[in-house]
């Protein structure tokens, strides 16, 4: 079995109907995947480097878990790659500390998936705006695996119908599930 480790950027996961019912669907049919919380283990953004390095350095899958703020990572994530990714240890001429390993993003979206094609009103889709995921891995000598989206992944109580909060944990929860089966067949 290979190692697999979540690191989850959302900023607030208490706050979080789509991304904690993906991290703990999968924590159940994955129970032996190492997640990391970013939120409650740095809520000041304040990064211990080199502990996340040494998890990374064990993990044969790296899977960002996230949701999608304003077509990206949320800053949380984005300080822990700008942070833990160091040149000659992730990339460059002797950064060769993840190579070879597997990267997957998972994320979250509130839109619906027409609106992020390129006749959609977003006018770009997810795999466009993972480009930077995708370059990272290749500068980091990895190898992106998958993107996995679920859009349509908000729900607000009192704005949103209930109709919707189950949706959004059905659709999580698959989402979940086939990101366990993609991991296992990998």
């Amino acid at each position: 079995m290979k190692n697999v480790l979540v690191i989850s950027g959302h900023p607030d996961l208490k706050k979080s109907l789509a991304n904690k019912t993906i991290l703990e669907e999968f924590a159940q049919k994955m129970p032996n995947a190492e997640i990391r919380k970013l939120d409650e283990l740095y809520p000041d953004y304040q990064i211990d480097v080199k502990a996340e390095q040494a998890v990374l350095v064990k993990a044969d899958i790296i899977v960002f878990q996230y949701p999608t703020h304003w077509y990206s990572v949320p800053a949380l994530l984005k300080v822990y790659i700008d942070k833990v990714m160091e040149h000659s240890w992730a990339y460059g001429s002797k950064g060769n500390a993840l190579k070879g390993k597997f990267f997957i993003a998972s994320t979250t979206v509130g839109g619906p998936g027409e609106a992020y094609q390129k006749d959609g009103i977003v006018g770009y889709t997810m795999d466009e705006f993972s480009a930077f995921l995708k370059r990272y891995t290749i500068t980091c000598k990895m190898e992106f695996k998958k993107l996995f989206c679920t859009f349509k992944a908000n729900y607000i109580p009192k704005v949103y119908p209930e109709e919707r909060y189950t949706e959004v944990v059905t659709n999580c929860k698959r989402h979940a599930d086939e990101m366990a089966e993609f991991i296992l067949a990998l």
